[in-house]
């Protein structure tokens, strides 16, 4: 068993320290947005208007809006409050599921915490391809809180 000090172990009770193989078969897309977040005016207008109905409607269980803003980057800022005691499991399935009602064909989500509060810095949008639509995206930062 290794020591729960050990900077090598990736979760509890790992003994490998490495894992099975590599994941460059998904480098690609990964790269795609990144060149897509980076290119001049992807990011659509009034994300309060397009996105926020969808984020209001949903139904997850435990979690509830508080406040919404578009700040002047066009970073939608999003409040919500999860049930105190949740776990960060739990925090991250509420997360991915309101995620999920405003998620476009490609996306990145990153995780981070600061304290009880969780936050999820979140990507969207469609990718250069034929279609309906134009290429475009949104920037969203999700803060969730534990309940008072």
């Amino acid at each position: 068993m290794s020591d729960a000090a050990d900077p090598r172990r990736r979760w509890d009770g790992d003994d490998r320290f490495i894992g099975v193989a590599e994941a460059s078969a998904f480098a690609p897309a990964i790269e795609e947005m990144t060149v897509l977040a980076r290119r001049p005016g992807w990011v659509a207008e009034e994300p309060e208007a397009h996105l926020v109905p969808h984020l209001r409607a949903a139904s997850v269980p435990g979690l509830r809006l508080t406040a919404w803003h578009t700040g002047g980057d066009g970073v939608l800022e999003v409040m919500a409050e999860h049930p105190a005691g949740d776990s960060r499991g739990h925090v991250r399935q509420r997360a991915w599921a309101l995620i999920g009602t405003i998620a476009e064909p490609a996306a990145s989500v990153r995780e981070r915490h600061d304290g009880d509060t969780a936050i999820f810095e979140v990507v969207t949008g469609i990718p250069d391809s034929p279609g309906p639509f134009a290429s475009h995206g949104h920037a969203v930062r999700l803060t969730l809180i534990p309940a008072p």
